[in-house]
C-alpha cells in the first residue's frame, strides 16, 4: 500500500494556498508508506503526483458561504465536468485517464478542503478564518489515513 497527501493552491493569491499550508503539519507524522507532496498545478497535470498510489488524500480550498468551514468529499462525490480544454479537468477526469492508460491510480481517494471565498487578492495573506482551520484539517487527514490503515504518529 502507498499513500500519497496532496496539498493544491497558489501561496500568491490568499485563501487559495491554504491546502500547501496545512501538508506541512503532516510532514513527519505518517509513516513510510505515504509521501506528503504540494502543487500549484491542476488538471492533468495531477497525474504526475497521483500515478503509483494506491490511496490519495488530496488538501485544497474550495469556494463556499463559510470561509474556514472544513469539508470532505469522498471519490463517489466528485462528478466530471464539461470544460472547455483538458487543462480545466478535475480529478474524476484524471483518475479516469490514468486507468484508461493502464496507469496504477489511486482506488481511494479523499478531497479535505477548505471553504473559501471567491474574493482572492494577488499577494494576500490568508485569512484567519482559513488559517484557523488547518488544525482540522490536519487532524482529519491523520483520521483518514489511520483508518485506511497507515500509520500516524502522535504530534
Amino acid at each position: 500500500m502507498a499513500l500519497i497527501v496532496l496539498g493544491l493552491g497558489n501561496d500568491l493569491i490568499g485563501d487559495d494556498g491554504v491546502g500547501l499550508l496545512a501538508v506541512e503539519g503532516l510532514r513527519g507524522r505518517l509513516g513510510p508508506d505515504a509521501q506528503v507532496r504540494t502543487s500549484a498545478q491542476s488538471g492533468l497535470y495531477l497525474l504526475e503526483h497521483l500515478q503509483g498510489f494506491d490511496d490519495a488524500i488530496i488538501v485544497d480550498s474550495v469556494l463556499g458561504e463559510r470561509p474556514g468551514r472544513v469539508r470532505e468529499l469522498g471519490s463517489e462525490e466528485l462528478r466530471p465536468t464539461t470544460v472547455p480544454s483538458a487543462h480545466y479537468a478535475g480529478l474524476p477526469e484524471v483518475l479516469a485517464v490514468a486507468r484508461g492508460a493502464g496507469m496504477q491510480a489511486p482506488t481511494r481517494l479523499k478531497v479535505v478542503a477548505v471553504e473559501i471565498d471567491g474574493a482572492q487578492t494577488i499577494g494576500a495573506s490568508p485569512s484567519p478564518a482559513v488559517l484557523a482551520a488547518i488544525p482540522e484539517v490536519v487532524g482529519r487527514v491523520l483520521a483518514t489515513a489511520q483508518a485506511w490503515g497507515y500509520p500516524v504518529a502522535e504530534g
